[in-house]
């Protein structure tokens, strides 16, 4: 015992003693951050503003009426909206790149009585630009209709186009507001993080493992303490300093936050409660239009909402039995690994699982208590990622029992496995290892 704890120590320190222990620490949580607000930014930013010129023809000469969409269409960041009346004109300047789509508006005799042709030349103005324009028709052409073949008044048709239903979400059994929005952003948020801290760390143990073999200093660890022990200590090292690290960034977050609630204490209030009688029934709501007026302090709230201490205790579980469930397997790999081998073929394998449940995040965020959720949060191999999804959203404690249950029974499995595999591979040098060859490891009994 004293031996492992010799080796634990010696891995623990070797990492957080490394500057970039210290970097990932203050870093890591900015990159992750980065890795969701990044993508919302680009989304949001239009790299240049298209020129589309509409020819609207759907005006008569006999007896003279303006056209339909004249001056209606409306300009935004991706499109700049500009009117000709002669189609041909309009063509030859998008022939010369002047502009970069020609949008031609005719009456037709069937039904719907409008039609559009987009012309564009070299460079296609954005999807979303054409997507924009092609909404603003319809709504004008239905606004038309409803008020000219319908007798719709013009507040009518804004009522139409802007209908406003007040739309609660509570529990039944506990009374609270869902904030399901905000419970998959935070289920996404802990489920990458566990991806993330998997594989990093796993790959520690991989290049550890194989940095040892490759310059034969486990030779002489080996003669003074049993490779499984070494293997042992090593798995428990690195999970230490993953768990020091996101110690560390628990802290850092709710310096945070107590920070940004000394600045903007208003952001942090309580929202207002009006009751409402439903069948007999008071219910207590929160006002919609201060969630409208704020919706910065509806985030705040919801955030606040979730039971962090539940979340923390099940990451710090699934993050702790799956590090051991994969690193095992990842240290198996890098004893397997010398100059003449090549370690992909066995690391393939043990990445799959991770990646189908990354793959399967969208699916489950959508209905976290569907078949699919139930079944990749069960199985040990998916269930790290995605039963953190899950767990914002209540989860029965029979399935939360049996995923870990099953998750222990794994662990137990995959460090056994590692170890034959393990304690024979580390001293193998200059050996093509196949499949085979490991299998029959696996059979010998000492």
């Amino acid at each position: 015992m004293n031996k492992i704890k010799i080796i634990i120590r010696r891995e623990y320190l070797t990492r957080v003693r490394k500057k970039s222990f210290l970097v990932m620490t203050i870093l890591g949580p900015l990159l992750i951050t980065s890795l969701w607000l990044v993508p919302f930014f680009l989304a949001q930013t239009s790299d240049s503003q298209s020129r589309i010129i509409v020819v609207d023809e759907t005006g008569n000469k006999e007896p003279k009426t303006e056209p339909l969409f004249k001056n209606k269409l409306k300009s935004n960041e991706e499109a700049k909206i500009e009117y000709m009346e002669d189609i041909a004109k309009a063509q030859a300047l998008l022939r010369e790149g002047s502009c970069e789509a020609v949008l031609e508006i005719v009456s037709a005799n069937d039904m719907p009585p409008i039609k559009s042709f987009w012309f564009f030349g070299d460079s296609e103005p954005s999807l979303s630009a054409q997507h924009d324009v092609e909404n603003q028709l319809t709504a004008l052409f239905k606004d038309h209709y409803l008020k000219y073949n319908c007798g719709v008044t013009e507040e009518d048709i804004a009522f139409i186009n802007n209908p406003k239903v007040n739309f609660y979400s509570k529990n039944i059994l506990t009374g609270k507001d869902s904030y399901k929005e905000i419970k998959t952003g935070l289920g996404a948020i802990a489920g990458f993080l566990i991806y993330f801290f998997i594989f990093i760390f796993g790959s520690q143990i991989i290049r550890s493992v194989s940095e040892e073999k490759m310059s034969r200093i486990v030779e002489v660890l080996v003669s003074s303490i049993k490779p499984v022990q070494l293997l042992l200590g090593k798995l428990i090292g690195v999970a230490l300093v993953g768990l020091t690290q996101f110690m560390l960034w628990i802290v850092l977050t709710f310096a945070v936050i107590m920070g940004i609630q000394s600045a903007a204490p208003d952001l942090f209030s309580a929202p207002q409660k009006e009751n409402i009688t439903l069948n007999e029934q008071v219910i207590s709501v929160d006002k919609v239009q201060q969630i409208d007026a704020a919706p910065t302090s509806q985030i705040i709230q919801g955030l606040f909402s979730i039971n962090y201490g539940l979340i923390i205790v099940m990451f710090l579980f699934y993050f702790i039995a799956g590090y051991f469930l994969y690193a095992s397997l990842y240290g198996a790999v890098g004893s397997l690994i010398d100059i003449d081998t090549d370690g992909q073929q066995f690391t393939l394998p043990i990445t799959i699982p991770m990646i189908l449940a990354i793959v399967c995040l969208p699916m489950v965020m959508n209905n976290p208590s569907g078949p699919v959720a139930f079944w990749l949060s069960i199985i040990p191999f998916t269930s790290p990622i995605i039963m953190m999804v899950r767990i914002p959203f209540g989860v029965p404690i029979w399935e939360v029992c049996l995923s870990m249950g099953l998750m222990l029974l794994a662990i137990w499995g995959s460090i056994w496995l590692a170890a034959k595999i393990y304690r024979t591979a580390i001293l193998l040098y200059g050996k093509k290892i196949t499949y085979k060859e490991i299998w029959k490891w696996l059979k010998y009994r000492n």
